[in-house]
């Protein structure tokens, strides 16, 4: 198994148990431990507008991003601090909403943090959603690109087909979550989002076509349609001229 293949599987299973992340804060006997838990729904709607309160600048988090969290908590420690609060929080209902065990925590971090500590969190903090990487290495951003061609399809030939909703995240993400089983206290506070946009992204899922809509999408999408510009039709193509014993 090489290095690359093992670290996506790491991942994976990383956010399929959703492993928290242990911190240390303090020293001596005053020393505490903390998990930074996956970010669930609820906590990442929260913490949109703190994010958004720090105003970072994303040139500089891409090239340098401990630069980038040093200024930020220079400029706003107290912000950064109830950041660190909500990502230690466990990912329970209840425990969302004990504002004050939020506030104690924020408080500590702010009292026994320096600077530099809350800009290295912040890091982990920042760079730690892999859902983007995944999908892409798992091949469901394909999957998604197989998917849309075959709906171009059915749209073509489904013209009294009528949709209605998918306006907002009720509709495009809780909504089928809800269809798929899971109870709104697992979507808003138990699971973390990455965990449930993955489930969202490689759901089984199947889709009836008819022969005219088959022979209308290349081999690789699934269809029956050889694509010229296609590596694998072209091969597909070779194969039968082959079979028909047609030598080129």
């Amino acid at each position: 198994m090489n290095e690359e293949k093992f670290n996506i599987e790491q991942e994976l299973t990383d956010v399929i148990l959703g492993k928290p992340y242990k911190i240390a804060v303090g020293e001596g006997k005053g020393q505490r431990c903390f998990f930074f838990y996956p970010v669930t729904l609820a906590k990442k709607m929260t913490l949109q507008s703190l994010i958004e309160s720090l105003c970072i600048d994303m040139k500089i988090m891409v090239k340098n991003p401990y630069l980038e969290t040093l200024r930020i908590a220079h400029e706003n420690k107290h912000a950064c601090c109830q950041i660190l609060a909500y990502h230690t929080t466990p990912n329970t209902k209840k425990a969302f909403y004990d504002i004050d065990s939020i506030d104690k925590r924020r408080e500590f971090f702010e009292e026994n943090l320096g600077e530099e500590d809350i800009a290295t969190l912040l890091v982990v903090i920042f760079t730690a959603d892999k859902t983007k990487h995944l999908k892409i290495h798992l091949g469901l951003d394909k999957e998604q690109e197989r998917m849309e061609k075959v709906m171009e399809v059915k749209r073509k030939h489904g013209k009294n087909n009528i949709m209605f909703g998918g306006k907002s995240l009720c509709g495009t993400f809780i909504g089928q979550l809800k269809e798929m089983g899971y109870s709104d206290d697992a979507i808003l506070f138990r699971y973390g989002y990455s965990y449930l946009s993955l489930m969202l992204a490689d759901k089984i899922t199947s889709i009836y076509l008819s022969d005219e809509e088959l022979n209308e999408l290349p081999t690789s999408v699934g269809g029956t349609m050889l694509d010229g510009n296609d590596p694998a039709s072209k091969a597909a193509f070779m194969a039968q001229l082959k079979k028909s014993g047609v030598d080129v």
